[in-house]
């Protein structure tokens, strides 16, 4: 069953750059994250930096598709596999990723840390530096989204003598005026 399984779900990844099947492959990778559940995890978790990148896509449809399959599968994933998806986060934040993958990438991390937040709490001191840097981009979209998601990655803390002071903390990252004030 598990080697059925990673046959089908690599056989969808390798898909996803197809022009024609691009958008049927990630729909069917959700339709696997949902009906089959933790037995997928595992293939689906080493796919998703592949999932994640076809958020890049020029079309529209698959762009989407992708979006909706990683939101998906941060649904289904378990707290204790989250690290394992930081590189495709930290892939996803980076210089290089173009805007429509940076806002889908801040998206899904902000429901990851509504679903998982202690998980998401460990990995702040590797999530916190790119997402504040995203909230001075140059696109409003992704802007806004890095604020949303900087609020919901503070929230993570754990610590509850910190909330009073989280919304400082965001807009101080937010604006390198309010920085050094």
């Amino acid at each position: 069953m598990a080697a059925e399984l990673k046959a089908e779900i690599e056989a969808l990844v390798a898909k996803i750059g197809d022009k024609a099947a691009g958008q049927s492959a990630l729909e069917s990778l959700a339709k696997i994250a949902e009906e089959k559940g933790r037995p997928a995890e595992p293939f689906l978790v080493a796919a998703f930096p592949k999932i994640l990148d076809a958020s890049n896509d020029k079309s529209k449809n698959v762009k989407d598709a992708a979006v909706a399959t990683s939101k998906t599968i941060m649904g289904m994933v378990s707290p204790f596999a989250v690290e394992m998806l930081l590189p495709a986060f930290l892939s996803g934040l980076a210089v290089k990723a173009k805007p429509p993958q940076k806002e889908a990438t801040l998206q899904i991390i902000s429901a990851l840390a509504a679903k998982a937040p202690r998980a998401v709490g460990y990995l702040l001191v590797n999530l916190v530096s790119p997402v504040a840097d995203l909230t001075c981009d140059i696109k409003k979209e992704v802007k806004q989204a890095a604020l949303e998601c900087m609020t919901a990655i503070c929230n993570c803390t754990g610590n509850k003598d910190l909330e009073p002071f989280l919304p400082a903390v965001v807009d101080a990252a937010s604006s390198i005026d309010k920085t050094h004030s």
